[in-house]
């Protein structure tokens, strides 16, 4: 986390509420691409948990098993 911060600080100039616009607007844009995910039925969840896990590190992993 601590890195992330730093990118973000180094890209608002120190300004920490530049960095924190930035940082909202980062989440907002990648809430929204996984909204029109969800709404295009490409990501199916009952609760957040089994939308962590789709979206995870184990669904890609699940992926590759199922193209070989």
């Amino acid at each position: 986390m601590d890195e992330l911060e730093r990118t973000y600080m180094e890209a608002a100039d120190g300004d920490a509420c530049d960095a924190l616009r930035r940082a909202l607007g980062d989440a907002l844009t990648e809430m929204a691409s996984l909204s029109g995910q969800v709404s295009r039925r490409f990501v199916r969840a009952k609760s957040p948990a089994d939308l962590a896990r789709k979206l995870g590190p184990e669904r890609r992993e699940r992926e590759a098993a199922r193209s070989r």
